[in-house]
């Protein structure tokens, strides 16, 4: 199983490299009056994306046997992801006023520099 890890990680790091790109651009596009994050290939695209990120999320716990509310950093990252996800969702489909367009996509994205920070470090400020 641990011969799976580097190409796993890998497979890992390229869907969210895509995963945030697509937002970025889907969010792009709805500040522009542009919205494709509403057409149903986009919707399909984000959600088969979040899948294969989360199932590739949960074989890395597995292979290097740490996982949410065990591990604190990963419970901490879990955490964050569903914050990102969450503020995703609200700016690209529930936000009704460009102000909480704003906040919303630049919160999103600052869920995503905690979870880099985390992946990078493995050190939780949060629960740590």
């Amino acid at each position: 199983m641990e011969a799976l890890y580097t190409p796993i990680k890998h497979i890992h790091m390229s869907l969210i490299v895509f995963n945030v790109l697509f937002f970025i651009i889907r969010a792009a596009m709805m500040f522009a009056a542009k919205p494709i994050h509403q057409k149903k290939w986009a919707k399909i695209t984000a959600r088969v994306t979040d899948t294969l990120l989360l199932v590739s999320a949960l074989m890395l716990c597995i292979i290097i046997n740490q996982f949410p509310f065990v591990d604190a950093w990963i419970t901490e990252k879990f955490i964050s992801v569903i914050a990102y996800i969450i503020l995703a969702y609200i700016a690209l489909y529930r936000a009704e006023t460009l102000k909480s367009k704003i906040l919303t996509t630049v919160g999103a994205l600052g869920w995503i520099a905690i979870i880099a920070n985390l992946a990078l470090f493995k050190q939780p400020f949060i629960l740590g």
